[in-house]
């Protein structure tokens, strides 16, 4: 069988998925084709999962170009407060930051009744974390569409959902959405979070998946795009004396990005030379404190340019990198998905 499955991985990050964007344009120009058909599985959480599911959107996939429009212009709706809602929820201390109904009608238009099982050429894996069963929730289109279902097992209907209810749940994030409450086609209920709680890197994921979705494989070639990481140092001399209250708002940041390091660390040890991170620090400069600039939510024209520049800064020092996979690309035989058609039993 043979030939090499190609995995494409986009971290979480807010309107920072700006950066991946940015960077999928150009990869999208280099290849020359739609970044879904070069690609046979796409991994992505939280604003990541919005971007895979957008690349792998039914009858019509998006662009590339169309994903970066949709932070241009989409983002500062969606990250947007009223004044009132402001006061109302003591800024976002007694309740969520932002009205999720935007972020639910954006995602309406983009997707509609588009179903996961419907999602391609691309395999497309997402998640999340259901918060009343405690555990983490994996939206794969295979199992969707029935694939590697033993007897005995949930129906299909269970694993299936609508493209924009799986977006939003991804998309939760505690204290700036509320948790979504979505429904698969067999009509069961789920609350869910943010997929960034589950895996905010969801490389490895992709790996697990693809050792049993492509079996036979003579290996992956693995590209994984962050969505930038904060680089300011916390001093000891500061944090020595912090408390619940010191460590509320950087402890989040710590966690994130040292389980994405961890993350890339195991992919490179298990997938090797052909593994690949386009990842970039973060570092703030002009008039914007550090803060505001790398928030998740800094939606505002301005961040977003910095934002684009950031991932323009990232394609130039990474076009050693970027140039490496691409030669890759075109020369590592393609895995043969034929064996898709009729012959997936032993699909997870």
């Amino acid at each position: 069988m043979g030939g090499y499955a190609r995995l494409l991985c986009i971290d979480g990050g807010g309107i920072r998925g700006v950066i991946p964007a940015t960077a999928l344009v150009a990869l999208e120009e280099r290849l020359g084709a739609p970044i879904a058909s070069g690609f046979d599985l796409i991994a992505g959480t939280s604003t990541g999962g919005i971007i895979a599911a957008g690349l792998t959107r039914p009858e019509t996939p998006m662009t590339a170009v169309e994903m970066l429009d949709f932070y241009r212009h989409d983002g500062p709706r969606i990250f947007d407060r009223s004044f009132w809602k402001t006061v109302r929820t003591a800024g976002g201390a007694i309740d969520d930051k932002y009205d999720a109904q935007v972020l639910e009608e954006v995602l309406e238009r983009c997707f509609g009744e588009a179903r996961l099982s419907e999602t391609g050429p691309a395999e497309l894996l997402m998640t999340a974390y259901d918060i009343e069963a405690r555990n983490p929730v994996f939206f794969k289109s295979w199992r969707a569409r029935g694939r590697g279902l033993g007897a005995g097992g949930p129906a299909v209907e269970s694993y299936d959902y609508l493209l924009k209810d799986i977006c939003r749940a991804t998309c939760a994030a505690p204290t700036y959405f509320e948790p979504a409450l979505i429904n698969n086609r067999a009509d069961d209920r789920h609350a869910l979070i943010d997929g960034s709680v589950v895996a905010a890197n969801p490389t490895m994921c992709a790996i697990a998946s693809a050792h049993r979705l492509f079996p036979g494989a003579n290996g992956l070639l693995v590209l994984s795009i962050g969505t930038g990481q904060r680089q300011d140092p916390i001093p000891y001399e500061k944090a020595r004396s912090w408390g619940l209250v010191g460590w509320a708002r950087p402890i989040s940041d710590v966690i994130l990005d040292a389980v994405s390091d961890t993350v890339d660390y195991q992919a490179a040890e298990i997938v090797g030379d052909t593994y690949f991170r386009l990842q970039i620090p973060l570092n703030p400069q002009g008039e914007v404190p550090a803060e505001e600039e790398m928030r998740l939510d800094n939606a505002h024209p301005r961040n977003i340019a910095r934002l684009e520049a950031a991932a323009a800064r990232l394609l130039t020092e990474r076009a050693g990198i970027i140039e490496r996979f691409c030669d890759l690309h075109r020369a590592l035989p393609r895995f043969n998905l034929g064996w898709l058609d009729g012959r997936g039993d032993g699909v997870f």
